[in-house]
């Protein structure tokens, strides 16, 4: 039996990191034969610590199998039974208690018996007669240890985890992924990028761009260099992949390419993403030619039956100019010209479309053009069309541009109709045509329904009217389109506004044309 520890001892709070929370205490398990030293040594650790004592290490083992690991434990050297280095030993034996850190108490001061404890797997060692900030301090020591390794622990399981997850995703991925050093040398590939290249997954780590890829080397080194020095990515690069099972013997792919920074935002290499979109480009192919088809036979047609309308606007012409119709008979003909008249408009659309849709444009020939001699020929035709209809022409200063007369004629008779058309019946439209040093603005206004404002938008798009059904010249809904391709080529601008007020369509033209 050991001596009790004398009365007078006191156990004061030795200088250092302060001690952990009480919710958060460790946990330390005392094992000592001599319960009167078990709660000196209790009593020594003070309230930093949640302290259990057990008088032997069977019954310490057999607490342990029952519940929570301590986080540190404290041997005896001498106990009946096991001694505190055979505990220890168990403790090193089991894979759940390998790391638990142990403190051991002895008596025994010869060298051979500390290596022989230390051999057995204690952490730390203190010698008896102790003192108890001593004891206190080694024992917070190895509890702080313990929650240090702990966390350590943790921290790299969860990396583990998520580098599980990161190789899910990088296998499974159905785009090309990649990561290159910044000696551009490749870290990580996943199968997609190794399939799109050609190559298997062992052609790539450790080896350079230049070595894996020779043939776009030149062409990527210098971008990726880029990327690393300045932080900024590329997006949406294309390029093409020789590849053996590609239609054509290649691929049509899509590249990005991102800086890979550490949590201090240090650049340390860059990340590729490549997406296979030759498909895409089959498709898109197809649909042009598709488009091109179509455009084509619409002017086929439309050229075609250009003979037949006049023929029949010319056999209608003749029998009313006749005067030997009845007069019910002389507007069914009157009718027939009209229609015939629309029909040919719309072919001429049709055929303007075409032209500018294939790729050779809107024909154009510009000369001197007086814009308010146009003005007022098209605003005649339109009020002998519409004769209880008023339309308002104000102009300021000269109006003079190198434009084509016939094309502009055709855009103010597109407006200023369809203002005539999708206005109140009593309501006046205004023609106003503005003079400035370097430009001619000509702005056509009625009131009349509001468009919405998403519907601006799509005003000037061929084949489409709003869903308001106002503002859209000529049955077909291309006569916006038209008038919009005629500014462009005279590299002046069309636009549209609209309120509650009314709806202004204005056309801006640079002297110089076309």
């Amino acid at each position: 039996m050991r001596p009790p520890p004398p009365p007078n001892a006191s156990f004061p709070h030795p200088p250092g990191p302060p001690p952990f929370p009480s919710e958060h205490a460790p946990c330390v398990w005392v094992v000592d034969d001599s319960a009167s030293e078990a709660r000196f040594i209790k009593t020594a650790l003070g309230t930093g610590f949640q302290v259990e004592t057990f008088p032997d290490g069977a019954a310490m083992l057999e607490r342990l199998h029952a519940g929570r690991a301590p986080d540190v434990v404290v041997l005896d050297w001498e106990m009946p039974g096991m001694s505190g280095p055979e505990v220890c030993q168990f403790l090193r034996g089991q894979r759940e208690t390998q790391a638990l850190p142990v403190l051991l108490l002895t008596a025994h001061d010869r060298p051979e018996d500390l290596v022989q404890g230390l051999r057995a797997g204690a952490n730390d060692y203190v010698a008896k007669p102790f003192r108890t900030e001593e004891v206190r301090a080694r024992v917070d020591s190895l509890a702080r240890t313990k929650r240090l390794v702990d966390d350590v622990r943790r921290s790299t399981e969860e990396k583990a985890e998520v580098f599980a997850q990161l190789d899910a995703l990088l296998t499974s991925s159905p785009v090309g992924l990649s990561l290159l050093d910044r000696d551009l040398r490749f870290v990580r590939v996943n199968a997609r990028m190794a399939k799109l290249d050609g190559l298997s997954v062992d052609a790539y780590p450790g080896r350079t761009l230049a070595e894996v890829l020779p043939r776009l080397a030149a062409r990527l080194e210098p971008l990726l260099r880029r990327v690393m020095e300045t932080g900024e990515p590329v997006e949406e690069l294309g390029f093409t992949l020789e590849h053996p099972d590609a239609p054509h013997g290649e691929l049509y792919v899509m590249a990005s390419y991102h800086p890979v920074r550490t949590a201090r935002g240090e650049v340390v290499g860059v990340g590729s993403v490549l997406v296979d979109v030759t498909r895409h480009k089959q498709a898109e192919a197809e649909l042009r030619a598709s488009a091109e088809f179509r455009e084509r036979f619409l002017g086929i047609v439309g050229h075609d039956l250009r003979n037949p309308l006049s023929s029949i606007r010319m056999g209608a012409s003749y029998l009313v100019a006749s005067e030997q119709l009845p007069p019910a008979l002389e507007r069914t003909a009157s009718r027939i010209i009209n229609s015939t008249d629309r029909m040919t408009r719309m072919i001429t659309e049709l055929l303007d479309f075409t032209r500018s849709r294939l790729g050779s444009g809107i024909p154009l020939n510009p000369a001197a053009t007086d814009l308010g001699q146009v003005a007022r020929q098209v605003v005649e035709e339109l009020e002998l069309v519409h004769p209880h209809r008023t339309v308002k022409v104000t102009s300021t200063g000269p109006l003079t541009g190198n434009w084509d007369a016939d094309r502009l004629a055709q855009v103010l008779s597109n407006l200023v109709g369809n203002a005539l058309q999708y206005s109140p019946p009593d309501a006046a439209v205004e023609l106003t045509l503005v003079s400035e040093p370097e430009q001619v603005i000509a702005r056509v206004s009625n009131p009349g329904e509001t468009i919405a404002p998403a519907e601006l938008e799509t005003l000037f798009h061929p084949f489409q009217r709003a869903r308001t059904g106002a503002h859209v010249p000529s049955g077909l809904g291309l006569g916006l389109f038209i008038s919009d391709q005629i500014a462009r080529g005279h590299r002046g601008t069309l636009t549209v506004t609209s309120d509650a007020q009314r709806t202004v369509f204005t056309l801006t033209l640079p002297r110089a044309g076309a």
